[in-house]
């Protein structure tokens, strides 16, 4: 297959905060902070939906050798959606590897195991082939949605995924939808948790064992109140074995878009997901109304120390604002005016970041403390917007990749770039951040 056409955007050097006025003043300034973006795709034609959409789901991967990428495409406002597949080697020059051609319900997911084979999981209508060469479930066009879910395991000579060499895990049984799954590995990269809504809403969990290519469970988490939806689960494993974590946000059913959110909840739970007996409610805003006043449960993670870290977002009067919290008990502390899509990191040290995104820019905020909260827009260059960054990070099994575990952590991510006087979500871009 040719490799596809992408391009390197310039470098963008950014203002940074210099060491603080208690330092020595011998003491060096801080290098300012440095924000590159090569090109994936620069074709993809959807409308609809911003590619990155479903943050729930991880959709760029490095699994040791090569990075991977997944997203969303379509023709226009084509729905179900086709999906492609993206790989590089270097993370600069990407080559179209994979078209899952329809009949695609949500986001492709990725995942690496503990052994560094891909797991690829997507949920798929019925009625059409939806992944190639994997068998449909049964059922009419668009009747039901099942999981795709195939792992890879062989290597093409330049050490790349074989995609059409797979183990086909997929569910086929009647009731195994999975509506807005979101997925995570454990940190010993032998458990898959996927969390996801069935039909009535209630939320469910099912673990995946890499190693006996077999089901561990799965269970359900709990049902939200009458009137209600359980969406958008955030999956986050915990540093012991059994601890998993979940976040999500609860939608008035009956109204017309998603945006029409009124709480946002975290469970927790110590047996692999099988009971949550911790039940948090973030925060909730009982009038949403789809525009001024919501809620959304943005994201969550683990430290080093394994507390959970969350992220959530409000909306009120029209003013939105993100909001960070430390463990269950933790007070939620203002972040500031940054959108519901973002995303968080932990650093070793216990440095925390949050990702987002505002116009142009990579939208940065950083803490020591989780209090007291700096933030930083750095400008993607090439683009009108740049949309919803998608993390690479240990969360989907991805190996640290090259030049990444510097004293300068660099983080890599997927976003979506929008350019002017064009309504279709492209360029998709692969964005790395050097603090």
């Amino acid at each position: 297959m040719p490799k596809h056409r992408s391009r390197l955007f310039a470098a963008a050097t950014v203002a940074a905060v210099l060491a603080g006025a208690g330092g020595s003043a011998a003491a060096d300034p801080d290098p300012p902070a440095v924000v590159r973006a090569s090109v994936v795709s620069d074709d993809l034609a959807v409308t609809n939906v911003v590619p990155t959409w479903g943050a729930q789901i991880p959709k760029v991967v490095y699994d040791g050798h090569f990075y991977y990428a997944a997203t969303l495409d379509g023709d226009g406002a084509q729905y179900p959606w086709s999906a492609q597949v993206w790989r590089s080697r270097n993370g600069t020059s990407w080559t179209p590897v994979l078209r899952l051609p329809g009949h695609v319900y949500q986001p492709v997911g990725l995942l690496v195991d503990g052994e560094g084979d891909l797991h690829l999981q997507v949920a798929c209508y019925t009625g059409a082939e939806c992944y190639p060469g994997v068998e449909p479930a049964p059922g009419g066009e668009q009747a039901a949605v099942y999981p795709v879910r195939v792992e890879f395991t062989d290597r093409n000579p330049d050490g790349s995924v074989d995609f059409a060499d797979f183990t086909d895990h997929t569910v086929r049984a009647a009731g195994s939808e999975r509506y807005y799954q979101g997925m995570a590995v454990d940190p010993t990269g032998r458990y898959l948790y996927s969390a996801y809504a069935v039909d009535g809403w209630d939320l469910w969990i099912n673990v995946f064992d890499t190693v006996t290519g077999e089901d561990v469970h799965t269970s359900e988490v709990g049902r939200p109140p009458a009137g209600r939806a359980w969406l958008y689960p955030r999956v986050q494993p915990g540093t012991e074995p059994g601890e998993v974590s979940l976040s999500f946000s609860q939608y008035v059913l009956g109204t017309p878009n998603s945006a029409y959110l009124d709480a946002a909840l975290l469970f927790s739970s110590d047996d692999g997901g099988r009971t949550f007996a911790h039940q948090e409610v973030l925060t909730s805003n009982p009038a949403p109304d789809g525009d001024g006043n919501w809620v959304d449960a943005s994201d969550l993670t683990v430290g080093p120390d394994g507390a959970v870290h969350t992220v959530f977002y409000r909306r009120d009067g029209g003013v939105g604002t993100l909001y960070y919290q430390r463990g269950w008990d933790g007070d939620p502390v203002a972040v500031g005016p940054m959108d519901n899509h973002s995303q968080i990191l932990v650093a070793p040290d216990g440095k925390i970041s949050v990702f987002s995104s505002e116009g142009a820019a990579l939208v940065v905020a950083t803490s020591t403390d989780g209090v007291d909260w700096s933030i930083e827009r750095h400008t993607i260059p090439g683009v009108t917007a740049a949309l919803w960054p998608n993390l690479l990070s240990a969360r989907q099994g991805s190996r640290v990749p090259p030049g990444f575990s510097s004293r300068r952590p660099t983080v890599g991510m997927l976003m979506a770039g929008q350019t002017s006087g064009d309504a279709a979500f492209h360029p998709l871009l692969f964005v790395r951040y050097k603090d």
